[in-house]
């Protein structure tokens, strides 16, 4: 463009344009955030020190402005580039369409933020992706059932039309009054607006621009969370989805540091040995394995358990007091979602959620779940309540070690009365299918079973009658007393549990499996929508679900520590070491029941670490650690719990991409 043809007026009303809708956007940004923090995380926000409240709110600002600096460029190089005659009669029309059109988008990301955060207690992440590979028909269903979506649209329309109406006079007024002041002045004032545009999109004067690091603005994770806004963060979930997609090869220097961290062996040409340990062989025979995968069974949801008024367990209660059943009390889900924990138990995946829609789905992994049981004779089987075509999970387990895999479609043939609801069969006849299995078999079972009952929108079988559990309760309405749906969600959550404590007691009293079985239970993250994980001492809750094993009579004396950190990495190690006896596998996680020191002694989530020494809380990309109290953290501290989950995480991403995108060369 000739300098000559840029105008003083055409450099004002570009920018004055521009720096007025900025002002308006930032505006309705800060009005979303102000409600988020009001209803989601006042208590929280109350606690806070003035210093960090100012951080926080200045951080917000310098994000809003990053944000609007680079949405409302298109403005200002439409009022720069324009033709004058059109700048004259379209400029003003035009410009408030498309900010309009940002407008609707920051209404709705705003109030789609707000709802995304009171179900799963963080802003928008890659998991909204992960949506178009679920069942389309369930997640409107459980969308409509669960949430305002007429009120979402209207919001995000309503925003649209007003600024669309108001900016359209603004940026009128702006063109008309501007007047011309010269060549040199038209330079003089491209030359400093644009250098004050260039800063607020930098967003920083210092060595590095504003990045999202910095929106770890303050010592609590759910305040940080409102610090971008929703379309801000929904941008970067768009930006981390195209980076997942676009795997990198392993090096081996980062192999080195982590496994040197671990004190593992160093890799000697076959990368495998460095994980690789032989199975104990604890029980001495060769027993059937069932690993059941619950769909949201919450630790946090069990505490409110009264056995005469408000029965949450139902005869899983009767499973507990068995001789053979171990219940350890500080573990956590991997995962915060069912198939980023699902994908973790059977392939160690790490943080890349849809590896089994991607073209990786069909990989065989050597840190597969399912393998060293194939190769050690068992036959191998994922039973799911749902489809196998979720997320492409048949596939995606027949690459990976499983000779078959049994859904919804193949047990309503075995048992055509079975009854289901929005995601797939109630989990009791899932469990039916399973011990069909079992009693069936010729040789030795390795099953992982995944229900999913116990989901939105929350509905048991009408068959089915719920005792002890009285409404209203003064203690559920006192944790939860903005959820309407909390009665649904415990009285599903008592379906399911009770349907698992049934299967282990059919197996524990029947004379050819009780003897010759090993079950291990765990849910496959927290239950959603409670949204009470606001403040320090409750994060780790936040991520916490049981993990139960019913063991043989030849196993009842295993000692165990059943106050360790531990996590869903350790449940495979653990059944290999019960079931096997010098099988070789790999995988990153300690046997529950295997006397020895460990290198991987802790409790491991994507976001969350517990360590002996304390618990790390990752926080986007920063993260920040903590000192602890049984298995709750209490205040900051400095420790090595976020080393120690870094290195976890870079050992297990190796293997990942060794795996997936091969072997590189040169630190990264």
């Amino acid at each position: 463009m000739n300098i000559s043809s840029i105008t003083t007026s055409r450099v004002l009303v570009s920018f004055r344009s521009a720096i007025l809708a900025g002002i308006l956007l930032i505006l309705v940004l800060t009005a979303f955030r102000v409600i988020c923090l009001n209803v989601l995380t006042g208590e929280v926000w109350d606690t806070l020190a003035s210093q960090e409240k100012m951080r926080f709110w200045f951080t917000s600002l310098r994000f809003d402005l990053k944000f609007a600096s680079c949405a409302l460029l298109p403005v200002v190089l439409l009022g720069l580039l324009l033709p004058e005659r059109c700048l004259r009669r379209r400029f003003a029309s035009w410009s408030a369409f498309y900010c309009g059109i940002l407008f609707f988008c920051a209404g709705l990301g705003g109030i789609a933020n707000f709802y995304w955060i009171q179900t799963y207690g963080r802003h928008f992440d890659t998991m909204v992706f992960g949506v178009v590979n679920e069942d389309t028909m369930a997640v409107i269903r459980s969308i409509w059932d669960g949430y305002p979506v007429l009120w979402e649209l209207f919001t995000g329309v309503a925003t649209g039309l007003v600024a669309w109406l108001l900016l359209r006079r603004i940026f009128s007024f702006v063109r008309n009054c501007t007047r011309e002041q010269g060549l040199w002045g038209a330079v003089l004032c491209f030359l400093l607006l644009g250098a004050l545009w260039a800063f607020f999109i930098r967003g920083d004067v210092g060595k590095f621009p504003l990045r999202r690091a910095d929106a770890a603005a303050t010592t609590s994770t759910a305040v940080n969370t409102h610090v971008p806004s929703g379309i801000l963060a929904f941008v970067w979930t768009v930006s981390d989805h195209f980076k997942e997609s676009r795997i990198r090869p392993a090096v081996p220097e980062d192999l080195a540091d982590a496994a040197a961290f671990f004190g593992l062996p160093a890799a000697q040409g076959d990368y495998r040995k460095v994980l690789e340990r032989h199975s104990a062989g604890l029980l001495g025979s060769r027993p059937h394995v069932v690993l059941a995968v619950m769909e949201s069974m919450s630790t946090d949801m069990l505490l409110l358990d009264n056995p005469a008024t408000f029965d949450v367990y139902g005869s899983l209660r009767q499973v507990l007091a068995l001789p053979g059943v171990r219940s350890f009390e500080h573990v956590l889900s991997e995962g915060d979602g069912t198939i980023d924990s699902l994908g973790r138990i059977l392939v160690r995946q790490g943080d890349n959620l849809d590896h089994s829609v991607s073209r990786f789905g069909e990989t065989p992994f050597f840190t597969s779940a399912a393998m060293p049981f194939r190769e050690a004779g068992y036959h191998t089987v994922l039973v799911t309540a749902g489809s196998r075509g979720w997320r492409d999970l048949g596939r995606f387990a027949e690459a990976n070690g499983f000779d078959e895999v049994v859904d919804e479609a193949s047990i309503r043939l075995a048992d055509p009365g079975a009854e289901g609801a929005t995601w797939g069969l109630f989990d009791g006849a899932m469990f039916s299918a399973a011990r069909r299995i079992l009693d069936s078999s010729d040789r030795p079972v390795f099953m992982v079973l995944l229900s999913v009952t116990n989901h939105p929108p929350f509905t048991v079988p009408g068959s089915y009658q719920i005792t002890n559990m009285n409404r209203p309760n003064a203690a559920v309405d006192a944790r939860y007393p903005a959820i309407r749906e909390i009665y649904s969600m415990y009285e599903t959550f008592r379906y399911a549990n009770d349907q698992l404590g049934n299967f282990i007691l059919g197996i524990s009293r029947d004379d050819r499996l009780a003897g010759n079985t090993v079950i291990a239970a765990t849910g496959d993250h927290n239950v959603r929508g409670l949204n009470v994980y606001q403040d320090t001492g409750s994060v780790i809750l936040g991520h916490q679900v049981p993990l139960i094993f019913y063991l043989p009579e030849s196993g009842a004396g295993l000692a165990a520590d059943l106050a360790r950190p531990a996590s869903h990495k350790d449940i495979l190690p653990t059944l290999f070491d019960l079931a096997l006896e010098g099988t070789a596998y790999h995988y990153p996680g300690c046997g529950l029941f295997t006397p020895g020191d460990c290198p991987f002694a802790f409790a491991y989530n994507g976001d969350v670490t517990v360590t002996p020494e304390g618990a790390c809380f990752r926080d986007g990309e920063s993260a920040r650690s903590y000192a602890i109290e049984g298995f709750r953290a209490v205040v900051a501290a400095d420790n090595g719990a976020c080393r120690t989950a870094g290195m976890y995480r870079d050992l297990t991403e190796w293997f990942y991409r060794l795996q997936t995108a091969g072997l590189g060369s040169g630190k990264r």
